[in-house]
């Protein structure tokens, strides 16, 4: 059953601010469990593997560590882009992320529903909060994606693993 929202434009936001701050905490509490949980900080080499969406971290060609991952989103420059609505990430991505936009859709709040956004430097880290919550990841990641500085991947991490 939808319910329908009667919010005024500063309410919505009012809302949307106060929901992306206790997030943004709380994401920063949960990635200092999984760094410290993982020894994310002590390897030396990690790799995106965007079509087995995994994130491994090594140390002398060696994987220590590898969670699974699902893409939040994307930065190029002054733009974020939603995984959702990028045919180029990976489909589990583009799958588990409609979650994220249909809760936008139904809080009304144009941050989760549009595709591109102006980026800042804290935006792909305030989304990709939101998204850890909503689909309950472990931990979140930034992987540099090309040489121009400003352009990465948000990544949500999931069932990482020691390898052994």
């Amino acid at each position: 059953m939808s319910h329908s929202r009667h919010l005024c434009d500063a309410c919505l936001e009012e809302e949307y601010e106060s929901y992306r701050h206790a997030r943004v905490h709380e994401a920063m509490d949960l990635n200092k469990r999984w760094m410290e949980q993982f020894k994310i900080s002590t390897w030396p080499r990690w790799d995106f593997h965007p079509v087995t969406s995994r994130l491994i971290f090594s140390r002398d060609g060696e994987p220590m560590v590898a969670a699974d991952v699902v893409v939040t989103g994307a930065v190029q420059g002054d733009r974020w882009e939603w995984a959702w609505g990028n045919p180029y990430m990976p489909v589990v991505s583009r799958e588990r992320m409609t979650a994220v936009r249909d809760f936008g859709q139904e809080k009304k709040w144009e941050k989760l529903t549009t595709l591109f956004l102006e980026n800042d430097e804290y935006l792909g880290w305030e989304l990709t909060a939101i998204s850890a919550h909503l689909l309950a990841a472990e931990g979140v990641y930034r992987c540099p994606v090309s040489g121009a500085p400003g352009d990465f991947t948000y990544v949500m991490t999931f069932d990482t693993k020691f390898v052994q």
